[in-house]
């Protein structure tokens, strides 16, 4: 069995224990998932006001 290279073994585990998170516990899951897009939104609200003011 070939080793897996530390690209796709840290991605690989955190794809493990996210689909492990949302099997035993969905409710904050679901509450966790929502809070990053919302910061993500956030994120891209507050560039596209900075790239407005570059003019």
């Amino acid at each position: 069995m070939p080793a897996l290279r530390p690209r796709r073994f840290v991605p690989t585990v955190l794809m493990i224990l996210a689909a492990f998170f949302v099997v035993t516990q969905p409710h904050k899951a679901a509450v966790a998932v929502n809070t990053a897009v919302g910061a993500v939104q956030t994120i891209a609200q507050a560039l596209i006001a900075f790239s407005n003011g570059l003019g």
